[in-house]
């Protein structure tokens, strides 16, 4: 692996750590909900991101690239609380976790796909 698609996985990493962080944050933030409440909700909304923990860590592209599906409704949803809460650090946060690490993981698959058809694996 080139030292581009290296610094563009491990990008992609430390964004989808801070995304998940920045998650927990947030749903344990709400205080007019119970602590099982939170914890549930927790899992709903990080679970569908640690399910590419295990490709990406591999450096697998293709978990990369279907994770970047996964993010536009991560995308959507932030974008939308952006507009609802503008001051709120957390929440943009979030955004630009979100957008970072679509991008970074968007430059790996392009990167690794392309280092992959050179070497014809």
């Amino acid at each position: 692996m080139n030292a581009q698609a290296l610094l563009a996985r491990r990008v992609a990493l430390y964004s989808l750590a801070a995304l998940v962080l920045l998650l927990t944050v947030n749903v344990f933030g709400i205080t007019r909900l119970e602590v099982q409440s939170r914890a549930v909700l927790w899992a709903i909304s990080t679970l569908p991101l640690l399910l590419f923990l295990p490709g990406m860590l591999r450096g697998a592209w293709k978990s990369y690239a279907w994770m970047c599906f996964a993010l536009l409704v991560y995308f959507q949803v932030f974008v939308t609380e952006v507009f609802r809460k503008p001051r709120d650090p957390v929440t943009l946060g979030l955004l630009v976790a979100v957008v970072l690490l679509f991008a970074a993981a968007m430059v790996f698959v392009r990167l690794r796909r392309k280092e992959l058809a050179g070497t014809g694996a």
